[in-house]
């Protein structure tokens, strides 16, 4: 058993998650002073505020190595990519023109005058020449390539290719990829190196190859490339030592593993606030960084903001990013610092796991229960304590977790094997109730009743055999067999006669047998009407007979929803065609949430039904069978949106306006009745084209799930559709369906979410931060003032949008004509102005009818008293 668990813990990298915590608690520790010459330059947050949008114009990163340079840094480290030539169209057309003029091979005044204005426009445009000027003047910058380990190989640049060494070593990564720098700006730069570092598996980068084979030479690190530079050697100098393992840089030694990878320690200055000073790009650009703070220093530019780049995790206990990592490795080489794995880590661990294994199997059994307990720690203890001293104090890392978890799990298996004869005796007696109790909820569930209940009545009685049975109970009702309902909740009451309804159910099941209310052995009674071919089979029905919903006949089913089934049914009583949205909150909710679910679907579908608009769908009916809670509603003909958010099947825009207006009024007066959407998209907009017929369809249905979590602990929602505060979690009132509509018509417009992201985290700090783009960059042709409305409904700030449904579909109606006056002062939000829109008959009293007869245990219905 023992053995079983420490294989477990290995092949689900248990322990090697345990190692990797043990190894960052170590090295942390151990951190030295870092070394005193690097300064990090951070394009942050302050400097995209300050300068502009990344990415920034090359001119920009041609002035900050100026200031750079002039400030006397010895060393300029650029991790910013610029893998491709800056494009500029008028850049295109000046060049045009100096080549017509040179065609032309006019010699007046006037022509060489123009040949100059032109000179100069060009050298103002070209960014990249710029660029490369500055990096020309300053002569000690270092730009940075980007490897992979997949992709289709290429030969190495000329001017990459003079940074390299000749032979890496025979354990040197191998990438074969990579994307450099142009040729405009590699060639005048000091050298070019890489900044490739691959996490471990939870994500932390513990260890970064000084030297990648690539091209069949070995590409050096921008770290290895900066040390070299700063203490004055040449690439000469670096030398592959396969004795060791690591790499020689002149005097220096670098200890490095076989794959000339370095483990830097992670470092942190006196104070504990950070390990490098860090300056912001803009204040070096603006001049109010001192210059002495950078005389004579190495420093490594590079983005510091997660809008332009992710942290890698390391080893500290923050998250650092790149340029971070590529200071920490630049100062663990300059001081000579690292952790390595010696060549004898893995014999010795197996040796110790070996150890720990003979010490379960042949002493731990012969100890009294509290001594090999107390042994069992103490070995645990020690094994740890090595393996923290040699990471502490020798910077030697020898895995030995995996024997430590061998420890634990043998001494817990002899200490349970101890247990006495007489509790394995009455644990062999609970689990044989316990197994006859799962064999009859087995039972159950492939729809063998009797012989459930036959398992189930031997079982001892408790709560959870008392709820199994009262489940059988009600399948036994809903398949009509009430005397066999009535057995089983006699069994309940004999075991407890207070135990929910059962005492109520119980008669109500007696007097149905005793009327003759159950099927004979030869079929159905007579008045179950006979189902049709291909009729679903909702869950409780009996093997024939038509499937119902309440009062409701169900045809066939026509679509799935986030929660349930929809179905097309009819009310046999009066004729009508109905829509039912199903919802299995038992599949969903458990518990308290179930009956907090259950109370809350009732109640929004309540207040959703009171609604009466002519574009919001009608509800009729809400009720619960089958462990399943229902909505009957209008049956819509025509199709949802979601079919026109495609860029190949986009609405007239007169159309989308007009959509949108109407939707804008149905919020409107749901507003103004204090009801909230919460989950406004294409999905829930139903349009008949033939009819112009516009509904808005799912009242009610996102809050009853709003407040509660599924079983996986996922909320249901649509987030590319949130507000801001709806994502925030914050309490949500109309202003929120606006900022949804304006999601929605900016998709029904270009085909395209406003905002998107890779991740769910990425979409949300979008969602939270970022202002939506303006429509006209994805439709020129749209005209301005549509623009003006979609961009006023996407305001992050609730105060600053539309504050109404009225004021967005009046906007909305004057855009159709090319004309939106948007009022000069804001609109105070008011949820309890009068309601707008078109007044109906109250329906609770013209299609309502309340049953002459309802249980205790039946679900309210709307509008009964």
């Amino acid at each position: 058993m023992a053995l079983a668990i420490v294989g477990l813990c290995a092949i689900t990298g248990a322990s090697l998650s345990l190692e990797h915590k043990l190894y960052d608690a170590a090295v942390r520790t151990s951190s030295p002073a870092p070394l005193g010459d690097v300064v990090i330059v951070g394009i942050d947050d302050a400097s995209v505020a300050t300068v502009g949008p990344w990415p920034w114009p090359r001119d920009i990163h041609a002035r900050l190595i100026d200031r750079l340079s002039a400030a006397g840094a010895q060393t300029i480290i650029y991790t910013p990519a610029f893998t491709q030539p800056q494009s500029d169209r008028g850049l295109t057309y000046l060049r045009k023109v100096r080549e017509t003029l040179a065609a032309a091979g006019d010699g007046t005044a006037l022509a060489a005058e123009l040949g100059r204005v032109v000179g100069e426009a060009e050298a103002v445009l070209d960014g990249d020449a710029r660029l490369a000027a500055a990096i020309q003047r300053a002569g000690n910058v270092f730009l940075a390539s980007r490897y992979e380990a997949t992709g289709t190989p290429a030969p190495l640049p000329s001017y990459v290719r003079r940074s390299t060494v000749p032979d890496p070593g025979a354990g040197a990564t191998v990438m074969q990829s990579a994307q450099h720098p142009i040729a405009s700006l590699g060639s005048v730069a000091a050298g070019v190196g890489h900044v490739y570092a691959e996490p471990d598996q939870d994500g932390r980068v513990r260890q970064v190859p000084l030297l990648l084979r690539y091209d069949s030479v070995g590409v050096p690190s921008l770290a290895l490339l900066a040390a070299q530079h700063s203490l004055h050697l040449g690439l000469g100098d670096v030398r592959v030592v396969d004795a060791s393992g690591g790499l020689r840089l002149g005097g220096l030694n670098i200890p490095t593993n076989a794959a000339a990878a370095l483990r830097p320690r992670w470092q942190m200055a006196g104070d504990g606030l950070g390990s490098f000073p860090v300056l912001s790009a803009a204040s070096v650009l603006d001049e109010t960084t001192l210059a002495t703070s950078l005389q004579g220093k190495t420093v490594l530019v590079g983005e510091m903001a997660d809008a332009l780049g992710a942290s890698a995790a390391q080893s500290g206990e923050r998250p650092a990013y790149p340029v971070e990592m590529l200071a920490q490795t630049l100062s663990s080489i300059r001081l000579g610092l690292g952790v390595v794995e010696p060549s004898w880590a893995t014999p010795v661990a197996w040796l110790v796991l070996v150890l720990v294994f003979l010490y379960v199997v042949l002493l731990a059994p012969r100890m009294a229960r509290p001594v090999g307990v107390g042994a069992g720690a103490v070995l645990a203890f020690t094994v740890v304590t090595a393996e923290w001293t040699l990471l502490r104090y020798g910077g030697l890392w020898v895995p030995l977790m995996l024997p430590v978890l061998g420890v634990l799990a043998g001494t817990a298996v002899v200490a349970l094997s101890h247990r006495g004869r007489q509790g394995e005796v009455s644990g062999r007696s609970a689990e044989a109730a316990e197994a006859d109790r799962m064999m009859g909820l087995a039972l159950h569930g492939q729809g063998q009743l009797d012989m459930a209940f036959e398992r189930l009545r031997k079982v001892p009685a408790s709560d959870a055999l008392l709820d199994n049975l009262y489940h059988l109970a009600e399948d036994f009702e809903r398949k009509r067999l009430f005397a066999k309902a009535q057995a089983v909740y006699e069994h309940i009451l004999r075991h407890n006669r207070q135990y929910k309804d059962v005492r109520s159910r119980y008669k109500r099941a007696r007097a149905q047998a005793q009327s003759g209310g159950a099927p004979t052995s030869l079929g159905v009674a007579d008045s179950v009407p006979q189902a049709s071919p291909g009729a679903p089979l909702l869950p409780g029905d009996a093997t024939v007979g038509v499937p119902m919903l309440g009062r409701y006949q169900i045809d066939r089913e026509i679509g799935k929803g986030a929660m349930g089934v929809v179905y097309l049914g009819r009310d046999p009583k009066i004729g009508r065609v109905v829509a039912i949205k199903t919802l299995a909150l038992g599949q969903e909710f458990e518990g308290d949430a179930l009956i907090d679910a259950r109370a809350r679907f009732f109640r929004e579908a309540e207040t959703a039904g009171r609604l009466q608009h002519p574009n919001i769908v009608t509800i009729f009916d809400a009720g619960e069978e089958h462990d399943l809670a229902y909505i009957a509603m209008e049956f819509l003909k025509g199709q949802d949106l979601t079919h026109a958010c495609g860029q190949d099947r986009l609405l007239p825009v007169p159309t989308v306006l007009s959509i949108a207006a109407r939707v804008a009024d149905a919020l409107d007066y749901a507003h103004a009745h204090n009801v909230v959407h919460r989950d406004i998209k294409p999905a829930n907009i139903m349009f008949d084209s033939a009819t112009d017929a516009v509904k808005v369809t799912d009242f009610g249905i996102a809050r009853i799930t709003d407040s509660s979590k599924t079983r996986t602990g996922l909320v249901l929602g649509t987030p590319s559709f949130m507000s801001p505060e709806q994502l925030a979690g914050k309490k949500v009132d109309g202003r929120s369906d606006l900022y949804s509509l304006g999601i929605t018509l900016f998709q029904l417009l270009t085909g395209a979410l406003p905002l998107r992201g890779a991740s769910m985290t990425e979409l949300m700090h979008k969602i939270a931060n970022v202002e939506a783009p303006d429509v006209r960059q994805l439709r020129p042709e749209l005209p301005a003032a549509v623009a003006r409305v979609a961009a006023l409904a996407l305001q992050k700030r609730p105060e600053a949008r539309y504050q109404t449904g009225r004021q967005f579909a009046a906007d909305l109606r004057q855009a159709m004509v090319g004309e939106v006056r948007f009022s000069p002062e804001p609109v105070v939000y008011d949820a309890d102005r009068d309601a707008t829109g078109q007044e109906m008959a109250d329906f609770q009293e013209t299609v309502m009818e309340p049953p002459a007869v309802r249980g205790a245990a039946a679900p309210p219905i709307l509008g009964a008293p």
